[in-house]
């Protein structure tokens, strides 16, 4: 007997009773083969925050707001070692909710942008899109002053900076604010994330923002998501789609919030790992540089089967998925570069022991783990006839059935896919993409500003991001590892825009009419990860660029019902998103640096400058270049400059580098050097660092 019922009928009217959810844990896995329609009471899902990750690096947060027990903003807090009621000199995270955004006092936008400017971190919760349109405006109205704040109001260990305008200027001439544009497109690409609907304004869109130079982080509203389902059945497959709510708590918080903990953590493994990469400064952009702009989204996963409660089993954070992009432009050839990296992880969860095989924050995989166990499900819904009807099925268990992925580029100019992988199966690729000469005179990369020099240390090298003097980083190195072979992935490309399919090899539609059944194995159950990556270039650029990105993950569950239909249903978590690209630094400006001694006569100058001058070159390799060409924004712009003179001084604070400095200049009876830069076309402000030796 065949029941052809609608997706809608049969998705509203359904109410699915599982034996699976009221197994007793003693049950052997035979047992439960033979025994699985006993009714026993239901696995009782914790209530509690399990805290299974923690913030490990040093971030003081002030905490601005009091947030109810079960929010994520309560899980996120719990998460932190260290936390005050206020703005501390040592603060370098901020959290606070949305609603309390608006009237906030002016002093404490300016210590915001100070602590955003040092690389810290501003935490949102559930920010509506006027809220963070708020923190756009009040931030990068002050990030200027922040930074001129930063380098010039702060001596430390005797070092001072001051910057001096050209004469026909009153301010410095910082034509394009880095960061307010930075600012600005990121809460564009948010809102345009969040949707179009009338009452979408007064809606939260996300759960927790969190911004900071060389990222953000973002978690999907934990009130709704969308899901679709595909049903196959006796060979057609149907497609509908739901909106599903959830309640919160402080479980399901904490799962989320371990999201963001870690997040916090992988940023700062990453600042590590890349200071020692920067050392020699001959490795490929994508490994010098942190990426221009990266964005970090968490979701949950929707699988099969039902249960009595909510109709849905869910896993909280079961998708991770973070956009990094790395945007150049060459300008000897006049070209734009992005390098774009999607990378996805889905935790279905693996085969689980005791309570937590049916937990679904625990694995989304319910089934029976030998061939030839099933579980039983009593299946009850109303037909079209609104007919009371029954049916026993066989239960085999969810899975990672596919995914479907894709990215293009889009904006003016010629447009070119230079290459994406992986191309097919199993492949080990690993391939280089060059844009621009090694070691040509005449040509500079020009870098996407993107918080390079976040954290201090004499590892940094600057030649690995802003002069072809400086560095032999030219190429994109990308990278992938071998697919399992039971996780087949395809590629195709259609113009500028390349898909990828990824499928799991075992097709559960084919199984046999007997209970004996085909595994899934363990890649498709455990940890699915996704790696695609992409580069494009565009000659003769003009103007931002727009990343359009997706990701349709589905899981699977295969069924057998008492009259031998075969079918497969899966839901999916979907995202498909527009993202603005930061514009890279299309204009050279030529710098120069000079070290001055000012308690030295002209004859002093001869030799003592030279010997104190060589002296900051071996101690500072990576600091000190008599000329360097720089790439900015605009030809008018000092964005740069100001990374190199703060990473210059974050440098020079080295204790030991620092005071072998001041015994060279003490032993020639000099008290204080300055560090100059300028340009000889009168656009530019004069930097000068000021060190002194007693």
């Amino acid at each position: 007997m065949t029941r052809n019922l609608t997706p809608t009928t049969r998705l509203a009217a359904l109410t699915l009773v599982l034996a699976v959810m009221a197994l007793l844990a003693a049950c052997s896995e035979k047992d439960i083969a033979n025994n699985s329609n006993v009714p026993v009471p239901p696995i009782v899902i914790p209530t509690e925050d399990q805290l299974a990750v923690r913030v490990t690096g040093d971030i003081p947060t002030a905490v601005l707001s009091t947030f109810d027990d079960n929010s994520m903003g309560a899980a996120f807090v719990r998460r932190l070692s260290n936390t005050s009621g206020s703005l501390n000199p040592d603060t370098k995270m901020i959290i606070i909710k949305g609603e309390e955004i608006l009237g906030r006092p002016m002093t404490e936008w300016l210590k915001a942008a100070k602590i955003y400017m040092r690389g810290g971190y501003i935490a949102i919760e559930k920010p509506h899109n006027a809220h963070l349109v708020e923190v756009m405006e009040q931030l990068s109205a002050r990030f200027e002053q922040a930074s001129h704040n930063i380098l010039t109001e702060e001596t430390r260990n005797g070092i001072s900076i001051t910057i001096t305008p050209p004469a026909n200027q009153q301010a410095p001439a910082n034509a394009v604010n880095a960061e307010a544009t930075r600012f600005m497109t990121r809460i564009a690409n948010i809102k345009a994330k969040a949707g179009s609907s009338d009452d979408n304004e007064n809606k939260p869109v996300a759960e927790l923002v969190i911004f900071s130079r060389k990222g953000y982080y973002e978690c999907a509203p934990y009130e709704e998501t969308t899901v679709t389902a595909q049903t196959i059945e006796n060979g057609t497959e149907q497609t509908t789609t739901e909106t599903i709510k959830r309640k919160y708590s402080k479980y399901t918080s904490g799962l989320m919030a371990d999201g963001a903990a870690q997040w916090l953590n992988t940023k700062s493994a990453e600042k590590a790992s890349q200071s020692k990469r920067r050392a020699d400064g001959s490795g490929a952009i994508n490994e010098l540089m942190s990426a221009s702009e990266e964005h970090t989204y968490q979701g949950r996963l929707v699988a099969l089967p039902w249960n009595s409660d909510d109709g849905h089993r869910y896993k909280e954070n079961a998708y991770l998925q973070t956009i990094r992009v790395w945007g150049v432009h060459n300008m000897d050839t006049n070209k734009d570069y992005y390098y774009v990296q999607q990378k996805g992880v889905a935790s279905i969860g693996g085969k689980q022991d005791g309570d937590a095989r049916f937990d679904p924050n625990k694995t989304l995989y319910v089934g029976p783990y030998d061939e030839d166990e099933y579980l039983d499900a009593h299946y009850e819904y109303y037909d079209e006839d609104d007919d009371h009807t029954y049916i026993w099925r066989h239960y085999y268990g969810s899975y990672y059935r596919y995914g479907d992925f894709y990215l293009d580029l889009q904006g003016k100019g010629d447009i070119k896919l230079e290459d994406a992988i992986p191309t097919t199966d199993n492949n080990n690729t690993s391939t280089s993409i060059a844009v621009g000469e090694t070691h040509s005179q005449t040509n500079t990369i020009g870098f996407s500003i993107g918080g390079i020099f976040g954290s201090s240390g004499s590892s940094f090298s600057l030649g690995g991001n802003y002069s072809h003097g400086w560095t032999n980083g030219t190429t994109y190195t990308m990278t992938t590892t071998t697919n399992v072979k039971e996780i087949k992935v395809a590629k195709n490309t259609e113009g500028n825009k390349v898909n990828w399919h990824y499928e799991s090899t075992l097709d559960m539609n084919d199984a046999s009419d007997s209970d004996e059944h085909g595994m899934q194995p363990d890649a498709t159950t455990t940890d699915v990860n996704i790696d695609n990556q992409a580069c494009w270039s565009v000659s003769n650029p003009e103007g931002a660029y727009t990343l359009n990105t997706y990701c349709d993950n589905h899981t699977g569950c295969y069924f057998r019902d008492d009259d031998h239909n075969e079918f497969t249903t899966g839901y999916g978590w979907y995202r498909k998103k527009s993202h603005e690209l930061i514009i890279p630094n299309r204009a050279v400006q030529k710098w120069y640096m000079d070290v001055t001694f000012p308690e030295l006569g002209q004859e002093g100058y001869i030799g003592v400058k030279d010997e104190l001058t060589d002296a900051i070159m071996t101690q500072f390799p990576d600091v000190y270049k008599s000329s360097m060409e720089l790439a900015d924004q605009t030809d008018t712009a000092e964005n740069t400059i100001k990374y190199v003179v703060e990473a210059s001084e974050q440098l020079i604070q080295d204790s030991n580098a620092l005071q072998t400095l001041k015994e060279y200049a003490l032993d020639r009876g000099i008290s204080q050097f300055t560090i100059k830069w300028y340009t000889t076309d009168g656009k530019h402000s004069t930097f000068d660092m000021t060190v002194k030796a007693k």
